[in-house]
């Protein structure tokens, strides 16, 4: 995951469109491909803002399904 928090020097900023670049070593790090959709969790009362890389998302609710239907907790 990416964690955004702001701050008044930082070098990235929110566009006109609503778009926030993130940096290219983060997303590597992370495994975000350009263009990859994301899930974004905020966190308002911290002022922080989550980037969750789709893959990531589906292997937690994939491993959730497979323990709620009784899978082996091994997997």
């Amino acid at each position: 995951m990416i964690i955004v928090t702001p701050a008044d020097d930082g070098r990235h900023q929110v566009g006109s469109r609503g778009e926030l670049p993130l940096p290219a070593s983060a997303r590597q790090m992370c495994r975000v491909e350009p263009g990859q959709p994301v899930l974004l969790a905020a966190f308002i009362t911290h002022d922080l803002l989550v980037v969750h890389p789709v893959g990531t998302v589906a292997r937690l609710l994939s491993d959730l399904h497979h323990q709620l239907s009784g899978g082996d907790s091994d997997r």
